[in-house]
């Protein structure tokens, strides 16, 4: 299937999205799984990733090198994280805590160093390794750590700063999720807790990781998502895995152990939301299907609620996220929440009808929708 009918049919798809969602199974919603710390051991390894079209392509991704502390949110169950995912695990932090990264170069020893940035946080230290460019890295084989304060809350990119327009092409990134140490008390009680028990009424199960996105009052949510938009060039991987194979047993820094990957033009074929094309990111979360796939992007809401929209760019290009019957309130961008410069208890973030990725950067909205003067008002 060409890149053109590709966009077609992902265009058709996501016209059903919203009528399809309504009928799915509670277990099907997206939510923002992923695990806990504030230690995470990870590793970079190779693997193969599924397209609707019958296609299995060639990916590296970060994955656990051990079992985590835990998983969040807890009411998901077969939650698991294996040694390869794309995205990558998403790392749930509090504020204020250490957070401390042992990262595994498990790459093929032709794909040489890899290692991970995390912007938007000051390291604090790093340790092992060798230097790269742009930061610490792992040889192959080898382990760097990287350790960092969560000083603030919000939702944020992690990716490889290592050869970034191979190592990111193949799914060598993920998300950091901040929960905030001090949730207002306002988020549970009133309408959120009205809202909490009607889907208890309803057999549905609190999905979310914390009540608020951020330390402030304005920030209470109902449920919550995490959408990372990328793309997928087919031919890129297939050189890599080509020339993966031709090097196989090759030393590290011996000559021709190296990959040569032409990473332009640039032609993506699929386009994922969670490391997944339509339709399969409709089906569950962990779905045993997708084992190097676990999340979903397959969002529910009930009108009156407030959604909290975790959105990040995560390929080259821009992707226009439109939510359809309201408006977004951008909250935050890349953890720093947008008050008014004259009253610190009002939002500044804008109102956006379609809100659009920008490779690299992640930002915190709230939907919301109520359906009022469409004459099934609730």
């Amino acid at each position: 299937m060409n890149a053109t009918k590709t966009k077609k049919v992902i265009s058709n798809t996501r016209l059903l999205l919203v009528a399809m969602a309504l009928l799915l199974p509670a277990t099907a919603r997206g939510a923002a799984p992923g695990i806990t710390g504030p230690t995470f051991n990870l590793t970079a390894q190779p693997a193969y990733i599924s397209q609707p079209d019958g296609s299995m392509i060639y990916s590296w991704g970060y994955g656990c090198r051990i079992a985590p502390s835990g998983f969040a949110p807890a009411a998901i169950s077969g939650a698991a994280c294996p040694t390869m995912q794309v995205p990558g695990p998403t790392l749930i932090v509090t504020e204020g805590q250490t957070v401390t990264v042992n990262l595994t170069n498990g790459l093929p020893t032709s794909a040489g160093n890899t290692s991970i940035l995390f912007p938007g946080f000051s390291l604090t230290s790093t340790g092992g390794g060798v230097a790269g460019v742009l930061t610490q890295e792992a040889a192959p084989g080898g382990t760097v750590t990287y350790s960092f304060i969560a000083r603030t809350p919000g939702t944020r990119a992690y990716y490889s700063g290592t050869q970034g327009d191979l190592q990111v092409e193949m799914g060598l990134y993920g998300a950091i999720i901040v929960l905030p140490a001090a949730v207002p008390a306002t988020c549970s009680t009133g309408l959120a807790a009205s809202n909490l028990a009607a889907e208890a009424h309803w057999g549905e199960h609190d999905f979310r990781l914390a009540h608020a996105a951020y330390d402030h009052a304005k920030s209470c949510y109902d449920r919550e998502y995490l959408f990372q938009f990328s793309e997928m060039d087919p031919d890129i991987h297939y050189q890599a895995q080509a020339q993966v194979a031709a090097r196989a047993g090759c030393a590290a820094g011996a000559a021709g152990c190296s990959l040569n990957v032409a990473t332009e033009p640039y032609h993506p074929a699929y386009f994922l939301i969670n490391g997944r094309s339509m339709p399969d990111d409709m089906d569950p979360n962990y779905a045993v299907e997708y084992p190097h796939q676990p999340y979903n992007g397959n969002p529910h809401m009930h009108p009156g609620e407030q959604v909290l929209l975790r959105v990040i760019g995560q390929g080259r290009w821009q992707h226009p996220f439109h939510e359809h019957g309201n408006h977004v309130r951008i909250l935050g961008r890349d953890g720093n929440l947008i008050l008014s410069a004259t009253d610190p208890t009002s939002l500044a973030g804008p109102l956006l009808f379609t809100t659009s990725t920008t490779p690299g950067l992640a930002f915190d909205g709230i939907f919301y929708w109520t359906a009022k003067g469409l004459n099934w008002d609730a």
